[in-house]
């Protein structure tokens, strides 16, 4: 009996191990099912992954090829066939509809905004700012986006007061001003950084000092520093070396957009001290081709002839309270204030300023400089950056504390440095754009997807077409 039951009991153990193994078998095909299975679904969603990858950077770039497009041949373009072939992908865009694109805003976001330096570079916004004891954060934003395209810290514990734009080796570029103990840091920044930098064991700056900058011939960045005199120091941000320079009454030392310098040394120039300039600025203000520059003082606007080198002055007595250029209407005029109240327009012919009487868009209380074109005048009015056309229709831009610039490489934009960042207004004076919608599919690998809706804003400024365009309200 004993003999049978173990024989029975081995048995039954051989059969239970065969099950087991036989499970066991079951049970690995079954991981070896599902790892395929998932492998293979993970290698399809990589697939997928990569082709919508590729497809959505080949789509935006096709949206830059159209912007491009836009800009050279204009709305027009819109007519033919706009399909963009790249790496693989033929993306197509149809029109939707089109509009008016109105006056081109924005807004910077900016940390501690009210202790920065913001300044206009040609086709930049760079702002300067403390961010720490010895650090100062330095950001560049583009003009048709509105995030940082680039971001550096530099260490100096002086304080940003100042800066002024210009191009050094071909770049938008910028030189700040620092203080602190008795001493003032120049430094030459640009997207990739400090390209130079000189302390000067004195403070230079005050509230009346004005800046130019440009590149010497050697390379080297020189900044002009004048109090609103007609006396100045050019500093070499590289070296360190000063020399001071003068210029005729009425006007001051500043760098010419071709880089040249309008000044000479001081020994040979007397001092005006009463002229106190407010405002210097270019243009092409006797049509001839040549860049010319205005100088505002309280009692004068004079002219610098690019193509004689001579000096146009209006001073017909009274106070100088608005001035500007208005391309193809009356060009570079200026209304004073007489001691009688009554109010004076001089504009500028060939041989010289000229008497005109204003038309209704001059007489709204411009105060400072303000800039026009056609029927359009845009400035400041009782704080307040508006937009003016001879119909009568006024349009507020921005109000408080304005300035202007360039930061798009168009005609001038105005800024207002907010709570947390930076208000802007691009070239009011060119009016109304035209806005045109577009929406996309993409074809690749032989299967079509839709693609994003994109708006185009067009405008017309100094002969050219500049092209903005946004990918669901955000500027790209």
């Amino acid at each position: 009996m004993c003999m049978k039951t173990i024989t029975h009991t081995r048995k039954n153990s051989t059969g239970a191990a065969l099950m087991i193994a036989l499970l066991a078998a079951v049970v690995v095909m079954l991981a070896a099912t599902l790892l395929i299975s998932l492998t293979g679904r993970m290698i399809d969603s990589h697939i997928n992954r990569l082709n919508d990858a590729q497809i959505s950077l080949s789509e935006a770039s096709a949206a830059d090829g159209l912007s491009m497009l836009l800009s050279q041949s204009g709305p027009g373009a819109a007519n033919g066939d706009l399909q963009f072939d790249l790496a693989g992908v033929s993306t197509e865009f149809t029109l939707l509809e089109t509009g008016t694109a109105g006056v081109r805003t924005g807004f910077f976001p900016l940390d501690n905004a009210s202790s920065a330096v913001v300044v206009p570079a040609g086709s930049r916004l760079v702002a300067i700012r403390r961010a720490g004891e010895s650090d100062i954060m330095v950001t560049f934003f583009s003009g048709n986006s509105f995030n940082p395209t680039a971001q550096f810290t530099m260490e100096t514990d002086m304080h940003p007061v100042a800066g002024t734009p210009f191009v050094f080796n071909g770049e938008d570029a910028v030189i700040a001003v620092f203080e602190g103990a008795g001493r003032t840091y120049f430094a030459c920044l640009t997207a990739d950084g400090v390209q130079a930098g000189t302390v000067v064991d004195s403070d230079v700056c005050s509230p009346r000092s004005m800046f130019s900058a440009a590149e010497a011939p050697d390379g080297s960045p020189l900044i002009i520093v004048t109090q609103g005199t007609n006396l100045g120091v050019v500093f070499n941000c590289e070296t360190g070396e000063f020399s001071h320079v003068g210029s005729p009454g009425g006007t001051c030392p500043v760098f010419l957009s071709d880089g040249t310098m309008f000044g000479s040394a001081q020994q040979s120039v007397p001092s005006f001290g009463g002229a106190h300039i407010k405002d210097v600025f270019g243009g092409d203000f006797n049509n001839d081709g040549m860049a010319d520059m205005a100088f505002a003082t309280r009692f004068s606007l004079s002219v610098y002839s690019g193509s004689t080198h001579e000096i146009l002055k209006a001073s017909p007595g009274g106070s100088l309270i608005s001035w500007g250029s208005v391309g193809g209407r009356t060009g570079l005029c200026g209304m004073w204030k007489m001691a009688s109240g009554e109010t004076r327009w001089l504009r500028l012919a060939y041989d010289g300023f000229t008497e005109f009487d204003p038309e209704m868009v001059y007489e709204l209380g411009w105060q400072g400089r303000f800039t026009g074109r056609g029927n359009t005048i845009t400035g400041i009015i009782d704080g307040s950056a508006v937009i003016a056309s001879s119909t009568g229709h006024i349009l507020e831009l921005l109000t408080g504390d304005v300035f202007t610039g360039n930061a798009d490489g168009g005609e001038t934009d105005f800024f207002r440095i907010a709570e947390n960042g930076v208000e802007t207004c691009f070239n009011p004076v060119n009016g109304d754009g035209i806005q045109m919608s577009f929406s996309t599919q993409n074809r690749y690998r032989g299967e079509t997807t839709p693609g994003e809706t994109y708006t185009y804003s067009i405008y017309e400024s100094e002969g050219r077409l500049n092209v903005f365009h946004t990918l669901e309200g955000l500027d790209k």
